[in-house]
């Protein structure tokens, strides 16, 4: 066996197994400890914005444009796991004043040790072909793979840091963003803000006719798009906080991660959407097709960090909409008004530990076709 094939055998046969085990471990852990890791990301956050602020009024630093959270190898290399915390102004990495805090990631990347362990101690059966580079090596690529939950949780604490009154003391550009990924390298948005003039056709117009994701992330907070005809559009991690989508066609649009808070979709069409994450907190849905929509939470998310927040309809109003074959048996419904609501009888079983004894009398429990013949059918017999 030559170095390449011993390689793509370690890989196959003995990391791949072990990161499946510790990503799924790591998965549990976000889940049972996510209010204290937020409450320590958004306190780094809290302490960059005041380095930031400080640094406007003593540094003249221009005003903050990103704001961004980095993997950083070589702290992982070094078992330190750290992750740096940036605030730049709209000049980002060429912005002359510095303002930089770190982030203990510890509890996201500490399960690389022992993977390394494990590797060097199986590269031994290979005769000698592999050695301590092949194995630095293949941990760094796995890092990718765990960093994912950084963002996750990144995604999850937006919230909380934009409420920061800090975030409110520090002088911020027009366009505005959280950012994570690498040191001077990808990266991507949990949160943007486009504080500019918004054109509605323009917008409109976009979100119609795009392909890939030209729509996603983006900031289409505090609009009119009523009526729109965006079926199929990707608009994953957006945000359309305070807009109106009232009977809006969004069939089959993907819309992972996107936020909805106090919104109005009133009569949209979202048969077939996928909702993986998205928050529809205090949220108008009332007559809206949901038929076929998904949270994702039935999907196989063992190794990833999609669907750790799960979909939000907290505080919403559903009244009257069609939630028939819709798979949202781990969403948050806290709150949630759901009079005559049509929801197959063959599906009640698997709500009853996600709504309330009030929220279950309130809907309106449909009999599908099948279940319609197979009681005729024994009525018959009978």
């Amino acid at each position: 066996m030559n170095k390449a094939e011993a390689i793509v055998h370690l890989q196959q046969e003995i990391l791949e197994p072990a990161l499946q085990d510790h990503l799924s471990s790591l998965r549990t852990y976000i889940k049972q400890h996510q209010n204290t890791l937020i409450q320590s990301f958004v306190e780094s956050m809290r302490q960059l914005c005041l380095k930031a602020a400080l640094a406007q009024q003593e540094l003249g630093k221009e005003p903050i444009s990103i704001l961004h959270c980095s993997m950083l190898r070589t702290s992982i290399l070094e078992g330190s796991y750290t992750c740096l915390l940036e605030a730049y102004s709209n000049q980002w990495y060429w912005d002359e004043v510095e303002c930089l805090r770190t982030y203990d990631a510890t509890w996201a990347f500490q399960r690389l040790s022992s993977l390394q362990e494990l590797l060097h101690i199986e590269m031994r059966r290979y005769g000698g072909v592999l050695n301590a580079s092949d194995v630095e090596r293949m941990m760094l690529q796995s890092a990718d793979r765990f960093h994912a939950y950084v963002t996750a949780l990144a995604r999850m604490a937006v919230p909380h840091i934009v409420n920061l009154k800090e975030m409110e003391h520090m002088e911020r550009g027009d366009q505005f963003q959280i950012r994570v990924g690498e040191y001077k390298d990808w990266s991507e948005p949990v949160y943007i803000r486009d504080y500019g003039d918004k054109d509605i056709q323009n917008i409109r117009k976009k979100l119609t006719v795009a392909e890939g994701l030209v729509c996603a992330y983006g900031d289409y907070t505090s609009l009119s798009l009523s009526e729109g005809l965006f079926d199929h559009v990707d608009i994953r991690y957006s945000d359309f906080s305070h807009s109106d989508l009232s009977k809006s066609d969004l069939r089959g649009a993907v819309m992972i991660g996107t936020r909805w808070e106090q919104s109005e979709l009133s009569g949209a069409d979202l048969r077939g959407a996928l909702l993986m994450d998205a928050v529809f907190r205090e949220c108008s849905l009332s007559g809206a097709n949901l038929s076929d929509v998904s949270d994702g939470a039935s999907m196989e998310f063992q190794e990833g960090a999609l669907g750790i927040q799960g979909i939000c309809f907290a505080g919403a109003n559903l009244e009257g909409a069609d939630l028939k074959g819709a798979q949202l048996f781990h969403a948050d419904f806290q709150g949630a008004r759901l009079s005559q609501a049509q929801i197959w009888l063959h599906d009640r079983e698997q709500y009853t530990h996600v709504l309330n004894e009030e929220q279950i009398e309130s809907i309106l429990w449909v009999v599908s076709h099948e279940e319609e013949e197979e009681l005729w059918s024994h009525d018959f017999m009978n």
